[in-house]
């Protein structure tokens, strides 16, 4: 049976499937339920077989104008009995009511199945996402940051100059569809819960920045965006805080990082690599007309 996911229960359930099914970024009913509050258009979806929860659909928006996420999860002993085609003929519905342009979805290139999935049912690839992961040893040390700059933990303060900076970053991804900024109280929420943010000052004035954000698995944690002033990349701003970032989850006792990247990023993977974080397949980004 196919319903939707409304209570406490439910949600919470709709979690479990979730993460289960991509543990380095689980989700938790407290993010669902704010997510929720803010976007009420959003989807959740359960799928139930012999009263156990074995799968679960989304639909959400997404950073891009005019485009609504579809994603649908099943657990693996569970697959190829329909349930997760159930599952996106409910969602599609839901996302072609709010008359979106697009409809998207993000796969891991590791999973052919459902990449074939997705492109028997009109999918087709328009970008990827290249995530890596550092194992801590747990001495690493933080860097000298560069000449003239120093690098400080963000207070509140400091967040608008901090939202500023990231807006001024995402004007410059190398994304292949026009992606927008959340409002400032969402961006608050979503990329500074994190446990610490770090920013570069020069002259009192914020030059880079860069969170990191918790993740509900033991000792992880995933690097945010990394962002340089226009007129100061190319100092090895961004390296300095992102080995800043290294040491203090170090120092903290986390012992893996995660971050993820726009395959045309050349300049941020080449800091990752040169950091010693490690390639794991791509995430792929698909979309169709509704």
């Amino acid at each position: 049976m196919i319903r939707r996911a409304e209570t406490d229960a439910d949600l919470a359930g709709w979690c479990e499937v979730w993460s289960a099914i991509t543990p380095r970024e689980p989700v938790t009913l407290e993010q669902v339920k704010r997510r929720l509050e803010r976007q009420p258009e959003r989807l959740f979806l359960i799928a139930e077989k012999d009263s156990r929860l074995v799968g679960s659909g989304l639909v959400a928006p997404s950073d891009s104008p005019n485009r609504k996420f579809v994603g649908v999860r099943v657990l693996p002993e569970w697959r190829r009995r329909r349930i997760g085609s159930e599952l996106y003929d409910r969602a599609l519905v839901h996302a072609r009511a709010l008359e979106p342009e697009w409809i998207s979805t993000m796969l891991s290139e590791a999973d052919s199945d459902s990449m074939a999935w997705a492109e028997r049912r009109g999918f087709e690839e328009y970008g990827r996402q290249v995530e890596l992961v550092l194992e801590l040893r747990g001495d690493e040390s933080a860097p000298a940051p560069p000449d003239g700059i120093e690098i400080v933990e963000v207070t509140p303060d400091l967040h608008e100059a901090a939202y500023a900076l990231t807006q001024e970053a995402w004007e410059d991804l190398p994304t292949t569809v026009p992606v927008e900024l959340a409002p400032f109280d969402v961006w608050l929420e979503e990329e500074m819960g994190g446990p610490i943010s770090f920013a570069a000052m020069e002259d009192g004035e914020m030059v880079g920045f860069a969170g990191l954000m918790e993740r509900d698995a033991p000792g992880l944690l995933e690097h945010g965006l990394t962002a340089t002033r226009r007129t100061h990349r190319r100092r090895g701003i961004a390296t300095a805080l992102k080995q800043t970032q290294v040491a203090w989850a170090a120092a903290t006792g986390y012992r893996e990082l995660i971050t993820f990247t726009q395959d045309r990023n050349e300049g941020m993977q080449a800091i990752n690599l040169a950091l010693g974080f490690e390639p794991q397949p791509a995430w792929i980004s698909m979309r169709r007309r509704p």
